[in-house]
């Protein structure tokens, strides 16, 4: 297949340009219709210019390309250019190009101006660096796309060979591109930011073919965890953590889970030249987080920052994304021509809620009886309010797939097993059906898992995420409903679930606290469990025959956290012997890291807020102060001992005797010094060394600590390291030449979407 095939005219153009402007040595301007009468390219102006005509004629007969090149003859007269080149993506025999020099007679100075699809090829093969800057050229090779689909990352999308070539034909490479590209070499670690549906993760993939291209390795993670496993700085691998701050809600708590990981993995990232790592995550809640975080905004943790907003795309990009969702939808010729009608185009390009998403789904889910005349309004009412895209789709479910997405939105914020995602499925579905009474079967969940895959659900491996953060907004302003929130308190089978609920409770009712109040007291039976329902899981790696212990619902201090809410919101006093029945628990097992942490504050709510009189406060604190000393004694990690020393006195103070747990911490430290051989003894890179290094300076600035003996410990080890004679990696893409329009004018939108005119 002639790969030309999977251009759009504007990328036909946009190619033919930067090939003439590297043959000839002259820069070409793009200009649409106007005074130069849709001309595709011109160098200089006036009786010394040189015109450039594109004809993406591949699926044409030459008769009619014939026909086209009449037409521009009188164009080209008006224009009087010194040279005139003539470019088609169809093939053209000798024969065939004689023909059509004759049609130019005299314009044409010069015979090797007329260029077939074979003059293209050739081209681009004398300029490769053409060929890489222009995605859809090389992308679509069966060999790149085997090697994209092998490397892991369509895998972690669910995408088929046929989808990526979907994508590709409606992608519009976009000045945010070049801007990423430079970003993330320059500092081996890229976020792209920016509101819903403008194209993060759609650019973080862009990029990451590039990579792939090159021969790198592919590592899509879930959880800083992931990343620090498979970081092997002697293979070049670049990791992509898509929506790496959570889909809507961000609190301190949950963003001190993570951002003392991320500062680590993103300087050992930075300190290796065989890694790069692209995350993305929405604006508002990036800029929250470098609120609420402590290491997000310090100068020793520079988290390149790339904003990728709707505002970056010029409105010729964006009618280009139009065009061709247009160009490669199934849309009947008579919807796309009444969009051509009165100002409808320049209705939707300039729209302020236009972006790519919402574009990908007026062009592909176009009701089928709406009439070609109703197809404009059906867009514009879709970009007026966006959330019809999801409602329409979800009141069409049935009551087990809703069921699905509701246990599914109400569990993990990045993502469920299966198994997990079932146990609250079950939970749920069979009482939501028999109070509305509604039939349902043993088999429904997995057949709203199979309806839901794509649609609304992505699965990979073991593991399920809603296929779009968009798809939990809606579920957020959605599931409003007072009746069925009422049931949810009951049918609670995890923490973690309950926890997520409770917040959302919090945020739909929070004008309404006489209703809040009730719900808050519906959680009680449930709150008589939580000291039984346990908090870590056995994982087993298999490829080393080893088990270990991870934390797979909330831990002490967060269920803590939880029946404390509860307990102000409700005034119900059995919440808080819920709450000491949990920091009492046998079952349940210290995370020292997350408690640790997260106790003082605890501590601290509970002496302030909770009355002296209230029978229990007193015991309730003991216990407190008991699992804060078993987290310190367990083993906080190096780099979040600061951290918890300083949540300490922030929030214990002189509130209690710190004596014995002021001694937990500095024998936690005094390991750390002490035992530096052995703390250091895995650690085999430079940059391990030197983060570890860098830990033990930043402990002893904040504890008054000398480490000057752990430092030599490091200094020497590092000393005996062999630097590896690493070849420097040489990205072969590059920028495109075509330079953006300054402006786009009605005009040049018009002629863009002539060519679906009848």
């Amino acid at each position: 297949m002639n790969r030309l095939g999977n251009l759009s005219p504007p990328d036909f153009e946009d190619i033919c340009r930067d090939i003439l402007q590297a043959e000839t040595g002259q820069r070409f301007s793009a200009f649409g219709a106007g005074a130069d009468g849709g001309v595709d390219g011109r160098h200089s102006k006036g009786p010394k210019s040189t015109i450039l005509q594109c004809k993406h004629y591949l699926n044409s007969t030459f008769s009619q390309l014939k026909a086209a090149l009449k037409k521009e003859v009188p164009k080209i007269d008006l224009l009087k250019p010194r040279r005139y080149i003539f470019l088609t993506s169809q093939s053209l025999t000798p024969a065939r190009s004689d023909e059509l020099a004759d049609v130019l007679g005299d314009r044409l100075k010069r015979p090797e101006d007329i260029w077939g699809a074979e003059d293209i090829e050739a081209a681009l093969k004398r300029h490769p660096d053409i060929e890489k800057a222009h995605l859809k050229l090389w992308m679509t090779s069966t060999a790149v796309l085997e090697k994209v689909l092998q490397s892991g990352l369509e895998a972690h999308t669910a995408a088929t060979k046929a989808e990526i070539l979907d994508e590709l034909r409606v992608y519009v490479r976009n000045p945010s591109f070049d801007a990423a590209f430079v970003k993330l070499e320059r500092h081996r670690v890229l976020v792209v930011s920016g509101p819903p549906g403008v194209g993060k993760t759609t650019l973080a993939k862009m990029l990451t073919y590039h990579y792939l291209n090159d021969d790198w390795q592919f590592c899509a993670i879930r959880s800083l965890d992931d990343g620090f496993a498979k970081l092997d700085e002697e293979k070049r691998t670049i990791f992509f953590f898509d929506d790496f701050l959570g889909q809507i809600e961000l609190d301190r708590q949950a963003l001190v889970q993570r951002d003392g990981q991320l500062a680590r993995f993103v300087k050992r990232v930075r300190a290796s030249q065989n890694s790069r790592f692209i995350l993305t995550t929405r604006a508002h809640i990036f800029e929250e987080a470098r609120r609420l975080s402590d290491h997000m905004d310090e100068g020793r943790f520079q988290l390149s920052k790339f904003l990728l907003d709707v505002g970056q795309y010029t409105r010729s990009i964006k009618a280009r994304i139009l065009f061709n969702h247009l160009a490669a939808s199934d849309l009947n010729g008579d919807h796309v021509e009444a969009l051509l009608q009165d100002d409808w185009l320049k209705k939707i390009v300039d729209h302020p809620n236009y972006n790519p998403r919402l574009i990908a789904y007026v062009t592909a889910e176009c009701p089928e009886d709406l009439e070609p005349s109703a197809y404009p309004k059906f867009v514009f009412k879709t970009l007026e309010n966006p959330a019809l895209i999801w409602a329409k789709a979800y009141r069409s479910l049935s009551m087990r797939c809703q069921n699905l997405l509701v246990a599914l939105y109400f569990g993990n914020q990045y993502r469920q097993s299966i198994e997990v995602l079932r146990e609250n499925f079950n939970a749920l579905h069979y009482k939501i059906c028999e109070h509305y009474s509604q039939p349902s079967k043993p088999e429904d969940f997995e057949e709203a898992l199979k309806s839901l895959e794509s649609g609304f659900v992505a699965i990979s491996g073991n593991q399920v995420r809603f296929v779009n953060p968009s798809v939990r907004d809606f579920l957020k302003e959605h599931l409003s409903d007072g009746d069925f929130l009422r049931l949810l308190p009951t049918l609670c089978v995890r923490a973690e679930w309950a926890q997520n609920l409770w917040n959302h409770l919090k945020y739909t009712l929070q004008t309404d606290p006489d209703k809040l109040r009730a719900l808050a007291q519906a959680f009680f039976y449930f709150a008589t469990k939580l000291s039984q329902i346990p908090n870590f899981k056995k994982v087993k790696l298999e490829q080393y025959n080893y088990w270990y212990r991870e934390l797979d619902d909330l831990a002490i201090a967060d269920r803590g956290s939880l029946l404390l809410d509860l307990f102000e919101h409700s005034g119900d006093r059995d919440f808080l012997d819920a709450a000491i029945s949990v920091l009492k628990s046998d079952t349940l097992e210290v995370d020292a890291s997350r408690d640790s942490r997260e106790l003082p504050e605890l501590h601290w709510r509970i002496s302030s807020f909770v009355d002296d009189d209230v029978d229990g406060k007193e015991e309730l604190l003991t216990a407190v102060k008991a699992v804060l000393m078993t987290a310190i004694e367990t083993g906080v990690p190096m780099d979040e001992l600061v951290a918890v020393n300083d949540a300490i006195a922030e929030h214990l103070g002189d509130a209690i005797d710190l004596g014995p747990i002021e001694d937990a911490i500095n024998s936690a430290i005094d390991y750390e010094f002490d035992e530096i051989s052995e703390r250091i003894s895995d650690l085999s890179s430079e940059s391990q060394l030197n983060e570890h290094l860098e830990m033990l300076e930043f402990i002893a600035q904040h504890t008054g600590r000398s480490a000057e003996t752990a430092k030599r410990v490091v200094q020497e080890k590092i000393s005996e390291i062999e630097v590896p004679d690493y070849d420097d990696y040489q990205p072969s893409s590059r920028g495109q030449n075509s330079n953006p329009d300054a402006e786009f004018s009605d005009k040049d939108l018009e002629s863009l979407f002539s060519t679906f005119s009848k």
